[in-house]
């Protein structure tokens, strides 16, 4: 089997966290590719109406419930970050989309940024640029270059047009994944895009 899915992602989203493991999963089983795809969650909550599942009690009472569920399942570490949900992630969004051209580059920086944001023992705080850097020192990255790609023009346009585009065709959260035009909400929606990819084939 193979094929292509997409797979829209913030790394403000810690159930991103564990789909960007089970992708990894998927891709082994399947030999499908995944496209990731940087959005910035906040713009895509104000422009559908939607809510962070902190922000409503009892979806934040069984949040962390769930999410040691969740890691769990895929053997990741997981410790909340103290920071969430009052930072923002767009200058790391950015860098990732300016790695495009990279894509093993990309892949590594973007498992570095959710293990710092959701397991490492220092949690990454993804608005501070001493925070970034100290990341950035531990997993090898150029961090002058991060900081260049995190305000160039062609990142931050690239990060818009995700956005809008996902916001387009349906998303209203994250993460969310596309096979094709259809769209499906949640990491644990991934049996289903196997299925579709199957059907694809």
């Amino acid at each position: 089997m193979s094929g292509k899915f997409e797979f829209n992602f913030d790394y403000i989203s810690p159930f991103s966290y564990v789909a960007n493991a089970a992708v990894q999963q998927i891709s082994e089983r399947t030999g499908a590719e995944a496209e990731f795809r940087p959005i910035f969650l906040g713009a895509v909550m104000q422009a559908t109406g939607n809510r962070p599942p902190g922000m409503v009690p009892a979806k934040a009472a069984y949040m962390m419930t769930d999410l040691q569920r969740c890691t769990s399942r895929y053997g990741l570490g997981f410790r909340m970050n103290p920071h969430f949900p009052m930072v923002s992630t767009r200058k790391l969004l950015r860098a990732t989309c300016g790695l495009q051209d990279t894509p093993s580059e990309q892949r590594r920086f973007i498992d570095a940024c959710f293990h710092y944001m959701w397991a490492a023992p220092t949690p990454l705080k993804p608005d501070d640029e001493e925070s970034i850097r100290a990341m950035c020192t531990a997993e090898g990255f150029d961090f002058s270059r991060i900081q260049e790609l995190a305000e160039d023009g062609d990142s931050k346009a690239t990060l818009q047009a995700n956005t809008e585009s996902a916001i387009a065709r349906g998303a209203f959260g994250a993460p969310t994944f596309f096979v094709g035009e259809d769209m499906y909400f949640g990491h644990d929606r991934l049996d289903y895009i196997e299925q579709a990819l199957k059907a694809q084939a």
